[in-house]
């Protein structure tokens, strides 16, 4: 049949074998044993590694400046004590026997003996006498004694100043200052305790030092009956401040005049204030670490409450452009002298502030207009004590 022929035909065709080609689209499989990781660039390894690095270190400076250094602070009384005085020798290795080494004529290194607080120790309070100019043909620098000292302030006609110096700082170092102060005064220069050779074993403390300066003035008063100022820089001021205080509660003695130059409220304030100090002011725990561990320890400096006991006239100084103590400090004080005083009976107060010209922390004497300022002061110093008669 016709079906049967074709089968038959279609079974006689030669067989046809099919081949495929491998598709270039095909996959291709992957032995996963035999690959390897991208491998990073060595810049990014490098990158990595120095920000890892910086990152610790800043976090280990964070920790040291305002975690341990406050807790330190808290925990040391050297470390306030050394924070608050600054009791460094500058100049370093001075000559104290030799001032005209530095330019100093007509001046006597000698030292007077001071009871310490408990009554029984005794502390070497090393000074510089400085002679008016009016009297210095009459001096012999070749004696340098406690005796010629003696001598000297004995003979003087002249008034008598008591320089209190402030930190970092030894009686060699305000030599600009003593060459205005000699032109109106003998110049009395101690180092505090602690400071240059003065008390090297006793122990640092404003009360420590406010208890010498108070057996100075003494000294000086058994010695002459010539007028006594004080004139107290920085730190300085406030000890000064201080000492007239107690002057008056312990024995009502009363100087003719206080002069205080660059001086702070407080401790607490110039704390606060301080360059050092704004470093620290944002922590939370800034009162507890810095501002409360020196008034536990008896570093309080009190001047807004100390000057309120100065029965004379007081002259206060500062400049604009001060960097240690803003000149706001020193404005606030003379503000409330001015107002928390009777000034009839306790003495005027007179406040001068210098434009910021440089003058900065320690340059005021040399404004040409603080040695009309000391004359002006110094009438009204003796109007004053003629009043007190």
């Amino acid at each position: 049949t016709e079906t049967t022929t074709v089968l038959c035909n279609i079974r006689s065709m030669p067989s046809i074998r099919c081949s495929r080609k491998p598709s270039t689209d095909s996959y291709t499989s992957v032995d996963s044993s035999n690959s390897s990781p991208k491998k990073r660039p060595m810049w990014q390894t490098i990158l990595i590694i120095v920000g890892i690095v910086i990152f610790v270190l800043a976090f280990l400076i964070f920790l040291a400046i305002w975690v341990a250094v406050p807790i330190a602070f808290m925990q040391s009384i050297s470390f306030q004590k050394f924070i608050i005085f600054i009791n460094i020798d500058a100049p370093k290795d001075p000559d104290y026997n030799n001032p005209q080494k530095y330019g100093m004529e007509s001046v006597v290194n000698f030292h007077i003996t001071t009871q310490d607080l408990d009554n029984t120790t005794l502390v070497s309070i090393g000074s510089w006498m400085i002679v008016h100019e009016d009297e210095m043909d009459s001096f012999s620098s070749s004696t340098q004694s406690s005796d010629t000292a003696s001598e000297i302030v004995t003979n003087t006609k002249k008034p008598v100043i008591i320089y209190m110096h402030g930190v970092a700082c030894n009686r060699v170092k305000p030599l600009a200052t003593y060459k205005v102060l000699r032109k109106f005064f003998l110049v009395i220069a101690p180092d505090h305790r602690g400071y240059g050779d003065s008390g090297l074993d006793a122990d640092l403390s404003e009360d420590g030092i406010v208890s010498d300066t108070v057996q100075l003035y003494k000294w000086v008063r058994y010695k002459t009956s010539n007028m006594i100022y004080f004139w107290g820089h920085s730190l300085g001021s406030a000890l000064a401040t201080h000492a007239v205080k107690i002057l008056k509660e312990q024995d009502g003695i009363i100087p003719t005049g206080l002069v205080l130059e660059s001086p702070f409220t407080t401790m607490r304030d110039e704390m606060i204030n301080h360059p050092l100090g704004k470093i620290y002011k944002w922590l939370a725990y800034f009162n507890q670490t810095i501002l409360d561990p020196p008034e536990r320890n008896g570093m309080l400096f009190l001047s807004t409450t100390n000057i309120l006991y100065v029965d004379c006239p007081i002259m206060i100084m500062h400049a604009e452009d001060d960097n240690v103590i803003p000149y706001f400090l020193g404005k606030t004080l003379a503000e409330i002298a001015k107002s928390q005083r009777d000034l009839q009976t306790q003495g005027n107060v007179t406040y001068h502030q210098f434009p910021a010209v440089g003058y900065q922390h320690i340059g005021i004497t040399d404004d040409p207009n603080v040695p009309q300022h000391i004359t002006e002061f110094m009438q009204e110093c003796v109007e004053a004590d003629k009043g007190r008669g």
